[in-house]
Formats: C-alpha cells, sequence, structure tokens
C-alpha cells in the first residue's frame, strides 16, 4: 500500500492545478496498485466552510482513495481556531495545522485537538523541545516530514536535514509520518527511496518502517475517532443500532411464534391419544 497524505489543492477550481494533481496521481498510479492519498487545501482563519474535496478522476484511477484534507494555518495563539473541540470538522477527513513559529508549535502540541502537525522544516525555531513533542504523542497527534522540502532550495537542505533529524530525537521517531506535499509528479518518491532517505536522518529500521507504512492507517483511525466521537465519548451510528434492535425484536417475535406452534402441535397429538383411548 502506497500513502502520501498531503497532495496540495487549489483553493479555487483552477483547470491548470487541477490537471498538475491529475499529473501526480497517474505517476502514482504508475508505482503501486494501491494507494491512499490525501487531498490537502491549506487555509488561513477558519474551516467553517470547509466541504469534502470531490475525488479527480475516479473512473480513471479506481484503485487511489482520495481523502480530503485541511491544514490551517496557525499565526496567532490568542486567536479562537476553534480546534478545542475533539468533534470538531466531521467533514475533514485528516485535520491538520501548520505552526508558524516555536510558541504556536507548542500550542498546538499541548492544547488543539487535531490530527497532524505539519511542519516547514525548512525554516527555523519551529520545532518543539522533548517535553513538548512527548505530550503531542501521549496525545496521539501525528508529526509529518514533507520530504519535497528538502530539495526545492538547494541552501536550505542543510537545514531541512537538521530539522528533520532534530524532530526524529524529541519524537524518538514515534508518531512520524512523510509525505510528498508534491507540486510536481517527478516529485513524488517510491517506497523504497524513502527508506533510504530515512536511514540518513537516523532512524531505526523499526522507526522507518512505521513512518512509511504503519502510522498511516494510526492516523487515519485517530481521525475517525474525531469525526465520530465527542472527546472520546463512544459514539454510535443510531441507523444502525436501530435496525439490530428491530433484527432482534423479529427475532424474538420469531422464537415465540416457533413455542406456540410446538406447543400446538403437542396439544393436538395429546388430545389425538385420549380420542383413540
Amino acid at each position: 500500500m502506497f500513502y502520501d497524505f498531503n497532495i496540495p489543492y487549489p483553493n479555487n477550481n483552477d483547470s491548470v492545478e487541477l490537471e498538475r494533481i491529475e499529473k501526480i496521481l497517474s505517476r502514482i498510479n504508475s508505482i503501486t496498485n494501491k494507494a491512499i492519498v490525501a487531498l490537502n487545501l491549506t487555509l488561513r482563519g477558519n474551516l467553517a466552510n470547509v466541504e469534502p474535496l470531490n475525488p479527480i478522476e475516479p473512473k480513471k484511477y479506481p484503485n487511489i482513495r482520495q481523502l480530503t484534507r485541511a491544514t490551517l494555518l496557525i499565526e496567532d495563539t490568542k486567536q479562537n481556531y476553534q480546534l478545542s473541540s475533539s468533534s470538531a470538522y466531521p467533514k475533514i477527513d485528516i485535520l491538520a495545522v501548520r505552526p508558524t513559529n516555536l510558541d504556536i508549535c507548542k500550542h498546538a502540541c499541548q492544547t488543539l485537538e487535531v490530527d497532524l502537525i505539519s511542519l516547514d522544516l525548512t525554516t527555523t525555531r519551529v520545532l518543539p523541545n522533548f517535553a513538548t513533542a512527548q505530550v503531542a504523542v501521549n496525545r496521539g497527534v501525528f508529526f509529518e516530514i514533507c520530504y519535497s522540502q528538502s530539495f526545492r532550495d538547494p541552501n536550505k537542505k542543510s537545514l531541512f536535514f537538521n530539522n528533520v533529524k532534530r524532530l526524529v530525537e524529541v519524537t524518538r521517531g514515534h508518531n512520524l509520518i512523510f509525505s510528498s506535499e508534491a507540486i510536481r509528479a517527478l516529485e513524488i518518491r517510491r517506497t523504497a527511496d524513502l527508506r533510504i532517505l530515512a536511514s540518513t536522518y537516523g532512524m531505526t529500521h523499526d522507526q522507518i518502517e512505521a513512518a512509511i507504512s504503519v502510522n498511516y492507517p494510526r492516523l487515519l483511525k485517530k481521525a475517525e475517532t474525531r469525526r465520530l466521537t465527542y472527546n472520546a465519548t463512544i459514539s454510535f451510528d443510531q441507523t444502525q443500532l436501530f435496525r439490530e434492535s428491530d433484527n432482534a425484536n423479529l427475532k424474538r417475535k420469531n422464537t415465540n411464534n416457533n413455542e406456540q406452534q410446538q406447543q400446538s402441535k403437542k396439544a393436538a397429538k395429546k388430545a389425538k391419544k385420549q380420542q383413540q383411548k
């Protein structure tokens, strides 16, 4: 299974941008038989008006499951981004934030009810310290490494490398995922390439396998819990609950009818024996 949870999506339905995404999907389709990707809408302010994104050419790429992701740029800790409830924005498959400085990153790790923290690893003073990162890990929040950031600007490649190594250290390699954030199809990397790339950051074999495969389903499960529950309270599908209740009542009714039929047969046999005597 191939995963990429960051395919940038345009804020307007620009045909050129949609064609760009189609080329990326074509590239993914050429390197794998089955994939799950997230179309990422990056916004400022709030996410109140975000609706599920329409999949790009679903008939052409039936083996690629396309999710809706929204990433909110967090620029002020005093602003209310309406991310305090674990059931926020149920229409969004993956809810992410991108902090713009260290204080906001600390606030996101400790407070915000999100699925994913995406960092611009080509900038300075944006990484959490060990204690803050462990709070996020213990809360089940994931961190994203967008590998395409490393080769867009050669002057920032060294900074990106050092930041990723530091992120691996403060998280102890837990709750990390690799995403492309690809603008062009050629920026998509195969899973084997990601293994080699991750090894250069000092990640162990188990950490690498988790970051390129295991952690994606875990992230989707966390996102599903956010969408379907409120503050981790168990959520029930009322339609299914009523259907199960109706089935139980029908089964009970059929059982009672069978018992009545058996009693009637026994009574008829008894009456017949008495008549024969």
